[in-house]
């Protein structure tokens, strides 16, 4: 009765000279992703483009250059439509990771959904993430990569400038897991 009795009493107590080892994750292997097209959106207005010409500038790597949208008289674009943004064609659907938006030094103010999926309609681009307070550098990653073609900067309200409001976009960085 003693020994079975003993035996119960250490039945939790582990093995002499066995330890758990943590399991790490390997780390997940990642590039850039340069977009094959950038185009100024606006599907609300009547040529679907907000400032296409200036869209390349947003993705040329020059901090000195930007997209920027049309001036508006009020934060939600005058009352007129519900958003304007810049579209990101990465030329195939690739698993995004991270995306990198620098807004420059305007205002901390503004609201931009960050949007991403295969089709460039604005109902079919997935919501990932939210910035606000529109300054300096924003960086969204992604807890799992969401797979998409299409990037959307979409400006919901727009910070002041120069006595308007228009949302500007200086430079992108688009990363993809491997």
């Amino acid at each position: 009765a003693w020994t079975i009795g003993r035996s119960i009493g250490n039945a939790g107590t582990p093995t002499t000279g066995v330890t758990a080892t943590p399991t790490q994750a390997a780390p997940v292997a990642t590039h850039e992703v340069k977009p094959k097209s950038a185009i100024g959106f606006d599907p609300f207005g009547a040529d679907g483009q907000e400032r296409p010409e200036l869209a390349p500038n947003a993705v040329d790597s020059k901090s000195s250059t930007d997209w920027h949208s049309e001036s508006y008289t009020s934060a939600d674009f005058g009352n007129l439509k519900k958003g304007v943004g810049l579209l990101l064609d990465l030329g195939q659907s690739v698993p995004v990771k991270q995306v990198t938006v620098d807004f420059g030094s305007l205002s901390p103010s503004g609201t931009v959904e960050l949007r991403i999926g295969n089709s460039a309609d604005l109902n079919d681009l997935k919501a990932v993430h939210k910035f606000s307070g529109l300054s300096g550098k924003k960086t969204y990653s992604a807890d799992s990569a969401e797979k998409g073609r299409y990037v959307l900067i979409w400006f919901t309200k727009l910070p002041p400038y120069q006595g308007m409001f228009r949302g500007s976009v200086f430079d992108v960085k688009v990363t993809a897991v491997k």
